[in-house]
């Protein structure tokens, strides 16, 4: 029935939770698993058109604190699907609109279903679902299932 699985974490418990079902299913069908992180751009803050000395730097650093932080939690999934003897592939993507890193990531990898959290970090948590996980539901051509 499905034949590639993509599941978008965030280090969350409940992310990693729906990343860790999402396993069981990739191995019920033989099934490939793409696991992404999404971590947004790069700000750097201006005040009038000043543009402090040691952005470059700060970027650098930046950019290397996300970069570790993503391959730690991405890993752990990779090393549970290797356990579980499903073929794993991880996917860091700079993004600001997370559900369309992972609607585009989902097309161009050919996945055939999303399995993804209720919710994850952010602000208040919404009612329901979480806003990028309601947003994948609204956005996706392929199917989606949400794990509470």
């Amino acid at each position: 029935m499905f034949t590639h699985v993509l599941t978008p974490v965030d280090g969350s418990e409940l992310s990693m939770q729906a990343a860790r079902q999402a396993i069981e299913l990739a191995k019920v069908f033989s099934a490939k698993l793409s696991v992404l992180l999404v971590s947004p751009t790069y700000k750097q803050l201006t005040d009038e058109g000043f543009v402090a000395p040691l952005a470059g730097a700060a970027r650098q650093r930046w950019k290397a604190d996300v970069a570790e932080r993503a391959k730690k939690v991405l890993g752990v999934i990779e090393a549970e699907a290797a356990k579980a003897g499903v073929k794993c592939k991880a996917v860091h993507a700079f993004h600001d609109s997370p559900h369309e890193a992972i609607i585009d990531t989902a097309n161009k990898s050919g996945c055939d279903v999303v399995v993804i959290g209720s919710h994850g970090h952010g602000g208040m948590k919404q009612f329901i679902l979480g806003s990028e996980t309601s947003r994948v539901l609204s956005h996706s051509k392929i199917p989606v299932l949400v794990y509470r």
